[in-house]
């Protein structure tokens, strides 16, 4: 029985792998074309003036960059708020959210509506909940005159919405806490809501230099903030699978490239058999084809060469800060060197929850390759077994 278990072991091993590999690369393709620009927000002030005063220049970014982005939003987010609605009470998550802000995270209404652009604008005290938190406020039925409180504000309770973390509605990867909430902006810096993060986030229409464009201009705005490109930490992600393709696909490239050589020469020495016997005129049409068949498939194995090397070649495009100005030249890669060392040794790196759920998704690709390669380097030893 062991020896049975054993034998199956890589195979397990394997299907387990691939499969999670699998599941999580999809996952990572599904992620949204996305730029996220977090800091830590600034004390509010008495009034909140300091606040107030980053609405506007982060609402004048989006028009000066409207040719590189399609929709910007500004959120700020206070991670753990209380709300209650007569004896019941909920830890939430409270995302207070501007204008705009519903284009870039789009939520799946169930009851009611969202709040409107005059409300966020206006800073409105209304409320929208995912619809779990509602129920477990409410119960099975929201009052049309429902209403919770937040500190000392009642909030109005226009919608409820299905919970972001995951396409279930239910808590998901990168969620603190079973519960969102969402609130306009102004209202929660008017009611002195503590903020804790400010989260400027654009969609990129999809031109070259439209993530530095958003950071030279992002920064201006608040300083020591961290960018976040979502597209490109997807990618980041799918580096291990991209290598093993790399390294599969020239494998696979240098046995055809070989398979078309001894092909060729098969067709040519037939070619040469049939000239002992014919006129090379009468054979002109056959070295003409085997000619013509032989260049399409070395041009074919050639274009298949390159399409593998475009791919693979593709991370340097969009990670220009791997590669040094002088490729020849001692202080430029070393240069390289330590500012990407720097920045892995960060001490502080302020996230988003969409970026927890790309780096969930890519440690279970990492591990689920891991464990294929596992058991395939175990599967000669199971067959040695099998066979003794």
């Amino acid at each position: 029985m062991m020896k049975v278990q054993r034998r199956r072991l890589p195979w397990v091993l394997m299907a387990l792998g691939a499969l999670m590999a699998l599941g999580a690369l999809v996952m990572l393709l599904l992620t949204p074309k996305l730029l996220q620009y977090t800091a830590i927000a600034p004390e509010p002030g008495e009034k909140g003036e300091n606040l107030v005063a980053l609405i506007e220049p982060a609402q004048k970014l989006g028009q000066d960059l409207k040719d590189s982005l399609s929709w910007t939003a500004l959120d700020g987010v206070c991670k753990s708020a209380t709300l209650s609605a007569g004896t019941a009470s909920q830890e939430v998550n409270l995302i207070a959210m501007d204008e705009g802000w519903l284009e870039v995270y789009p939520r799946f209404l169930i009851r009611g509506r969202h709040i409107g652009e005059s409300e966020l604008s206006q800073g409105a005290r209304v409320v929208v909940l995912d619809d779990e938190l509602a129920f477990q406020l409410f119960g099975t039925e929201l009052p049309e005159d429902a209403t919770v409180t937040l500190g000392s504000a009642k909030y109005r309770v226009v919608g409820t919405v299905r919970h972001a973390g995951s396409q279930l509605g239910g808590r998901g990867v990168g969620d603190v806490l079973a519960y969102d909430a969402y609130i306009p902006l102004r209202a929660a810096i008017a009611d002195n809501v503590g903020i804790s993060t400010l989260t400027l986030s654009a969609v990129p229409l999809g031109g070259a230099g439209a993530s530095s464009l958003f950071l030279e201009s992002a920064v201006q705005w608040m300083p020591d903030g961290q960018l976040i490109d979502l597209s490109k930490e997807a990618m980041r992600g799918m580096m291990l699978p991209r290598f093993l393709l790399l390294v599969v696909g020239l494998y696979v490239m240098v046995g055809l490239f070989k398979r078309m050589t001894l092909l060729a020469e098969r067709w040519f020495g037939g070619y040469m058999q049939a000239l002992k016997q014919s006129y090379f005129t009468a054979l002109i049409p056959k070295l003409l084809g085997i000619i013509g068949l032989t260049l399409l498939g070395y041009a074919a194995l050639i274009g298949l060469t390159y399409l593998l090397m475009l791919f693979s070649s593709q991370p340097l495009y969009v990670f220009t800060e791997w590669v040094p100005e002088n490729i020849v030249e001692w202080s430029s890669i070393s240069r390289v060197f330590w500012n990407l060392t720097a920045e892995a040794g960060r001490l502080v790196r302020i996230g988003s929850r969409e970026l927890r759920v790309v780096e969930f998704w890519s440690g279970v690709e990492r591990w689920g390759l891991i464990l294929a390669l596992l058991g395939a380097a175990l599967l000669p030893k199971a067959r040695r077994s099998k066979a003794a």
